[in-house]
């Protein structure tokens, strides 16, 4: 069983419902292959609070968000809700090497 941390970089495996109160209101769930980041570990491999991620966009200049290619100047993935996810939902694309502690050394 993989051991999830906080800011490991994971992927949905199921769809996961968005409701909490940092959620898209347009969306109802997250769909499987969802991308994310671990934002708080709520219950050592049980429980984990999730930044979720849709769409590449830019800010345009009506400060609307425009949709654009990962690449381009700028961009940066919209966050589509922060949600509880558990272990059997996601798995892992990238472990984070950073821990709480370590972002507040300058």
């Amino acid at each position: 069983m993989t051991t999830f941390k906080l800011f490991d970089q994971v992927k949905l495996i199921e769809s996961v419902s968005l409701t909490g109160f940092m959620s898209n209101a347009q969306l109802e769930s997250a769909a499987i292959g969802t991308v994310g980041t671990i934002v708080e570990v709520l219950e050592p491999d049980k429980a984990f609070l999730v930044e979720l991620f849709g769409n590449w966009v830019t800010v345009g200049d009506a400060g609307d968000f425009c949709m654009a290619k990962a690449g381009d100047f700028g961009a940066f993935r919209e966050t589509i809700g922060v949600d509880t996810v558990y272990p059997h939902q996601m798995t892992l694309v990238n472990s984070s090497s950073t821990d709480r502690l370590s972002l507040f050394h300058l």
